[in-house]
């Protein structure tokens, strides 16, 4: 898979975050963890600080669809597209989530019926 493809797989979709450039695999967000450091060193975050970072985006999120939502309630927010865009972004965020732990789970599961 193209590192272009999951540069941004949290939704948060931030336009004015700076890029490195790997040769041969496109560009990184500086700030993504696990990915290569501005000082082109191979350090890269655990597994668990992925996931971590990754449930903190989508619970982020969660809670700026329901702000939008109440401020739609409340009659502070004039625009309701921009209220189902970030009630969307939540959703499909939350889903990728749970998408993501089902496969871990299937992983871990494959692991212990492994005979050794």
């Amino acid at each position: 898979m193209a590192l272009e493809s999951i540069q941004d797989f949290t939704g948060r979709g931030e336009s004015g975050s700076r890029t490195l450039s790997i040769p041969g695999s496109g560009t990184v967000p500086s700030g993504a963890p696990g990915k290569l450091h501005e000082g082109g060193h191979g350090a890269r975050g655990s597994f668990g600080d992925l996931v971590k970072e990754f449930t903190a985006d989508v619970n982020n999120l969660q809670f700026e669809a329901g702000h939008a939502i109440d401020k739609m309630v409340t009659g502070e927010a004039a625009d309701v597209h921009q209220v189902m865009v970030a009630v969307e972004q939540a959703g499909i965020a939350l889903d990728l989530m749970l998408e993501v732990r089902n496969r871990v789970m299937e992983g871990y599961q494959e692991l212990i019926r492994m005979q050794v």
